[in-house]
């Protein structure tokens, strides 16, 4: 039987998510980690496990609400409600936004509004009717200033922090935790404020805060 206390990162990759998995992984945590590519979990985990944190990948289109709905069911019906909730999916292309295509924004709207919007739709009535849970997103910089060559992110961002603006009002007067970390900068291994490892702080910082004491956006 899973005795750790089950943390989920979805749309992991190899940045601030291997980060957040290694800082809670440290911690007791079991990962789950859900993207799209399976290759690419199948690394992540690998590298987690030889740092001696429990770890497993799970593959899912975050945009596809049925297949988010399987998804946490069926970690639902095997472990327990998580203790945390990171969604850190997002999709950009590099176009000057006079030449951008519509079908472009609104796939990498999809990917992070959308994703967004499936992954709260399906967790929020069952933390809210528990009165507990942590569900955090991974917002940017672009959000707070439209980029020219970055359109497509800077929109997608906009409106997550919009979405989990809404969602954190929804919440109050609960236990249940919402909050955004909106990253002003390039994250970099090497960067010594936009490394993975430092952002992760963030997050585990925010996990520790009592009701009561709740932040809602964190400006990094």
């Amino acid at each position: 039987m899973q005795t750790k206390p089950l943390a989920i990162i979805l749309g992991a990759g190899p940045g601030i998510s291997q980060g957040v998995a290694r800082r809670f992984g440290r911690e007791g945590f079991h990962m789950v980690l859900a993207a799209r590519r399976p290759d690419q979990l199948d690394e992540l985990c690998t590298e987690l496990r030889g740092q001696g944190i429990s770890c497993e990948g799970r593959a899912v289109d975050l945009t596809d609400a049925t297949a988010v709905n399987q998804l946490i069911d069926a970690l639902g019906s095997e472990r327990q409600l998580p203790e945390m909730v990171l969604f850190n999916a997002s999709a950009m292309h590099v176009c000057d936004v006079l030449e951008e295509d519509w079908e472009v924004i609104r796939g990498c709207f999809e990917v992070c509004v959308a994703g967004a919007f499936h992954v709260a739709r399906r967790l929020m009535p069952t933390m809210l009717s528990e009165n507990r849970g942590k569900l955090f997103f991974t917002g940017g910089g672009t959000a707070l200033r439209g980029e020219p060559m970055m359109s497509s992110l800077s929109i997608g961002k906009a409106g997550m922090r919009n979405l989990v603006q809404a969602l954190a009002r929804r919440a109050e007067g609960s236990n249940v935790h919402v909050a955004q970390v909106t990253v002003r900068g390039r994250v970099h291994p090497e960067d010594p404020k936009f490394n993975p490892d430092a952002i992760a702080e963030t997050y585990w910082g925010l996990y520790r805060q009592a009701p009561g004491e709740y932040t809602h956006e964190v400006m990094y």
